[in-house]
């Protein structure tokens, strides 16, 4: 019986997953998900759905389902978008402004340059228009 089962899920991923996530109208490439803009077939046990709050990756026609694939996480800073850098080291903090040269998430490592010095360095996004640098 556990063969069967497992072999069902491998041949139909698509019946084997709990909930099914659909546009209720054409949502292009960039919409933040909300309540309002998905249908959700089977919510989780606290009435939210994974898929809420993150951003499509491309974009998905009104009853489309949206799979995992087609959404990331939101989008903090932007190419080109002037940008706070921080520099931490136990109880000292400096930052300094730079310009992002790639668009990032948080977490996501990018590129930066500094604007008063225009080296490009590495940073973490690890909010709205601010990076980390130096870890």
């Amino acid at each position: 019986m556990k063969i069967f089962i497992l072999t069902a899920m491998l041949l139909f991923p698509a019946y084997a997953s709990a909930s099914e996530v659909t546009a209720n109208t054409t949502l292009r490439r960039g919409t933040m998900l909300t309540t309002n803009n998905i249908s959700v077939t089977e919510k989780n046990t606290n009435g939210q759905h994974e898929f809420i709050g993150q951003e499509l990756n491309r974009t998905v026609y009104a009853g489309h389902v949206i799979d995992t694939s087609y959404v990331r996480s939101p989008t903090l800073i932007k190419r080109n978008a002037q940008i706070s850098m921080v520099y931490s080291f136990g109880a000292l903090q400096l930052t300094a402004k730079g310009r992002a040269l790639q668009t990032g998430s948080k977490g996501d490592l990018i590129s930066v340059m500094n604007l008063s010095s225009r080296k490009k360095i590495t940073a973490i996004v690890t909010g709205i228009d601010m990076v980390e640098v130096g870890k």
